[in-house]
Formats: C-alpha cells, structure tokens, sequence
C-alpha cells in the first residue's frame, strides 16, 4: 500500500514539474479531418471508420446530392451556404457551399454536387457543373 501512494505522489510531483515547464498533457488525437474542394474533383478519399470529410466548393450555385452509400458515409448536417456579398458582382454566386460526412462503416460511396450556374448568366459546360469524389473507408 505504502508503494503505491509513493507512485501517486510521484506521477502528481512528474505531472506539477511538467506542467511549470510548460508542457501540457492531452489526450490522443483522433484522425485529422480530410478537407476536399474542386481540386479533388473525380479522385478517390480513402478514410478510417469515425474520420471526418469535408467538402467545400466554391460557388454558392453548387448543390449537394445524396451520397450513393449513407451506411458508409453519413452526412452529418445539412451543406452550408456562404454568400460572400462584398467585391461580388451579381449572380456571380460568390461564396462557398460546404457538406461535413462522417466514415461510418467500411465500404464505398460517392460524394456528388451539381450545378447550372458557372458565373453571372453562364450556364456550365462539360463537367464544370459536376463534382464527384468517390470516398473509401477502411
């Protein structure tokens, strides 16, 4: 009993002593979260169980779509849009649309928005009005 109470006091004194140096004591991580934009347009996320995805386009016109496997990838709120209303001309759709998911399962899905509207009266050509990113979880 004596050895133990003299382990506690000497974690508490090793604790004190790093504490006074500055040091601080914090508990594990957990992964980082993936952040995706159109630059990661038509490529493949691998993610672990519990990690976070977020995707964040940049034109307010944008339109999340349902992900192809919510088992496997959970949406955890609804996007959200942020105008940007300053230096903005418009109907230029300034700003940015962002959706947080969440690796819920192992398996695959796909993460897909949409949109019409490529600037002030452009309609989109080829792929600039889609976005697609296939998401695995380990």
């Amino acid at each position: 009993m004596r050895s133990l109470r003299v382990a506690v006091a000497g974690l508490l004194l090793l604790g004190a002593a790093a504490c006074a140096n500055g040091m601080t004591f914090t508990r594990a991580q957990s992964a980082p979260i993936v952040r995706d934009t159109e630059r990661q347009n038509k490529s493949t996320v691998t993610l672990k169980r519990g990690q976070q995805l977020r995707v964040v386009l940049h034109s307010t016109y944008w339109e999340f779509q349902k992900q192809s496997n919510r088992s496997v990838l959970r949406l955890e709120r609804a996007p959200k849009v942020r105008p940007r209303l300053s230096g903005c001309v418009p109907g230029e759709g300034c700003g940015t649309v962002t959706a947080s998911y969440v690796a819920a399962a192992a398996g695959s899905s796909t993460v897909s928005a949409t949109r019409s509207s490529c600037g002030e009266a452009m309609g989109c050509t080829g792929t600039s009005g889609r976005f697609t990113v296939r998401v695995v979880v380990r």
